[in-house]
């Protein structure tokens, strides 16, 4: 029979491998899984905040890019590794969406992961060729309002965070655009630039080339609040969609199971980065804002948005292809 004391110690001489590999974390190189292609904003976000951990740390923090799958390739991959904080993933707001968009995931995006930091977020923007006869959101909601379904927009693709920004619109504004889905976001915007398809929802990467180039307007964002980097566009809120809000934050997360010291060392490394002023220059640069939130704060605002994706996805009607 065992007694309740030594059951006692027992549990506690298990636990003291875990609280030294807390306690002496980080001891050995660290890499950051990001769900996106090298050059993009989670990319280039992903490397600042690597570095400047590197630093921080005294040992290397390697960066893997593992795109595919609309971010699912890199976090199976990290759902698979050991909950020690070794391995960091690099995403964006479309992991909210993956329950709601995959019938089966070899990993529960909710339960198998801890959210360590929000660094920032990128607005999708609405835009139209530079010669379109449309000025504003309220014409296209007009045009859009007098022949139902005539009125197309492009987007990256079926159930993107693009695809979702343009039904959360089309829903509030009660109208029904015909969606004109892509396999990239270069091409989608480009043929807006070209006039082939009328309107575009993208996100700033890909349409803040354009604008420079004088190819496009862009009518509104959809952020709560004005963005950094186009500071003279409206939101779609202040254009007449009152409390429309939409953004695609770059998050940071680890596996269910890491270490709370250990989930606190990567979330006061991964937002003490993006606190310096360096962060914010890079982020306007590439058409992002910064967005801080450290692993308490993650912890609140999580569910609320895999709530909020789940209902967007649902009325969108989109599903992935396993």
């Amino acid at each position: 029979m065992i007694h309740r004391r030594s059951f006692s110690i027992a549990l506690a001489a298990a636990a003291l491998p875990l609280a030294a590999r807390a306690q002496d974390y980080p001891k050995q190189p660290v890499r950051g899984i990001v769900s996106n292609a090298p050059g993009t904003g989670t990319d280039i976000t992903a490397r600042f905040i690597t570095k400047q951990m590197s630093q921080k740390w005294g040992v290397p923090v390697f960066v893997e890019n593992k795109a595919g799958a609309g971010g699912a390739l890199a976090t199976d991959y990290v759902a698979k590794a050991a909950p020690d904080g070794y391995n960091i993933l690099f995403t964006t707001g479309a992991h909210y969406g993956l329950p709601a968009l995959y019938e089966k995931l070899a990993f529960d995006a909710q339960a198998d992961f801890i959210p360590v930091a929000a660094l920032a977020q990128s607005p999708i923007v609405v835009f139209v060729p530079a010669d379109s006869p449309f000025k504003t959101v309220q014409d296209l909601i007009d045009a859009a309002k007098k022949s139902p379904n005539s009125l197309s927009y492009s987007s990256p693709g079926g159930g993107t965070s693009s695809h979702l920004a343009a039904v959360m619109m089309n829903n509030q504004a009660g109208i029904r655009m015909l969606h004109v889905p892509y396999k990239s976001a270069s091409q989608s915007a480009l043929d807006v630039a070209s006039g082939q398809v009328p309107v575009g929802f993208n996100g700033t990467g890909a349409a803040l080339p354009l604008l420079h180039a004088g190819k496009i307007r862009i009518l509104a964002i959809s952020s709560r609040k004005r963005s950094a980097t186009l500071p003279q566009v409206p939101t779609l809120d202040e254009a007449g969609l009152k409390g429309y809000d939409f953004v695609v934050p770059i998050l940071a997360l680890v596996r269910a199971g890491t270490p709370a010291p250990i989930v606190d060392a990567i979330g006061a490394a991964a937002t003490a980065a993006a606190a310096q002023p360096e962060f914010q220059e890079l982020c306007k640069a590439q058409g992002l804002d910064v967005a801080i939130q450290g692993p308490a704060e993650m912890k609140v605002s999580a569910p609320q948005e895999f709530a909020k994706w789940k209902h967007l996805v649902a009325l969108a009607g989109a599903k992935a292809q396993n």
